[in-house]
């Protein structure tokens, strides 16, 4: 692989991402299975940096199963290990290792930041090495936008589920957003093509789902979980 076709698998990667970001899909997702390719892995996975990494996965490839062992290792990582600079690491059973942290949405923060690990038996060429080096540009200018997209997943999975316990209805929670935009009852019915008192009952049913009592406590509960935007 020259260095022509290491641009256009690092092109390609970034083509497929930012089509992942536009329809808020897994970006990590795409990273982990297009640089494996690229990079002849065997198993790849994308994790959390951190003392726990081997906890924090995001995702696998070719999936968990395959990739258990990769898993296991990044536990056994030494501090340290898991900058932005690819580190080479021989293991028993995987072969050859490569682990790369490039910074995230802040690379202060452990959690706001993605880890890489590839694992292939046959060993991987310096040509593949140089491939991931050349990754990690784009990807430390890529992967702030991956984390805010996971952020925002999890926020919405957190809300669906908050709705669900609350017994929320759609209707609700629309209501519920409007009013925590700051909008009074005539203007959320003005909004949704509906009669003021229509809203009224619609919040006097938010409220009772919710055990509050008045808007702001609606507002601020709603917010801690995930109902509406913060």
């Amino acid at each position: 692989m020259d260095r022509g076709q290491r641009a256009v698998v690092i092109v390609g990667l970034l083509a497929e991402a930012a089509e992942a970001l536009e329809a808020d899909a897994d970006v990590e997702q795409v990273i982990c299975r297009y640089l494996a390719r690229g990079l002849e892995a065997d198993v790849a996975v994308c994790f959390i940096p951190g003392p726990t990494a081997g906890e924090k996965v995001l995702t696998c490839h070719p999936d968990r199963d395959a990739a258990a062992e990769l898993v296991g290792m990044l536990n056994r990582l030494e501090a340290g290990v898991g900058g932005q600079t690819p580190v080479r690491i021989e293991h028993g059973l995987l072969g050859d290792v490569l682990v790369v942290a490039p910074a995230g949405l802040e690379p202060d923060q452990d959690e706001d930041r993605r880890g890489l690990a590839f694992a292939k038996r046959e060993g991987f060429g310096d040509h593949q090495l140089l491939l991931l080096h050349e990754a990690v540009p784009p990807l430390v200018a890529l992967l702030p936008h991956a984390v805010l997209a996971t952020q925002r997943r999890a926020r919405a999975r957190a809300g669906e589920d908050a709705a669900r316990e609350y017994g929320l209805t759609t209707r609700e929670l629309e209501v519920l957003e409007l009013l925590a935009q700051g909008l009074l009852a005539t203007s959320i019915a003005s909004r949704l093509s509906l009669s003021p008192r229509t809203v009224h009952k619609h919040l006097g049913n938010i409220y009772d789902k919710l055990g509050v009592h008045d808007r702001l406590v609606a507002v601020s509960l709603a917010r801690g979980r995930g109902l509406v935007a913060a």
